[in-house]
């Protein structure tokens, strides 16, 4: 079994935590790269379904019940 040579000083192990904390937050904090769609050209994210038209890669993957006008007018 793998065991340290020598103590990790705080310094060494703590910088090491924060280093990968910061790693994970710019992730976190990066836009979100969006897209038009190829079927309807809305707005939305890359290699994602198409909220819209349910649309991905140029195939329809879900049956999105489109709102009628009378819908939208109640709402």
């Amino acid at each position: 079994m793998a065991v340290p040579k020598k103590k990790v000083s705080k310094t060494k192990r703590n910088h090491r935590h924060s280093a990968w904390q910061r790693k994970i937050l710019k992730s976190l904090v990066q836009k979100a790269t969006t897209t038009k769609c190829s079927n309807c050209g809305e707005v939305k994210l890359s290699y994602r379904v198409c909220p819209e038209c349910g649309y991905y890669n140029g195939k329809q993957v879900l049956n999105i019940k489109s709102k009628t006008k009378e819908e939208i007018i109640e709402e």
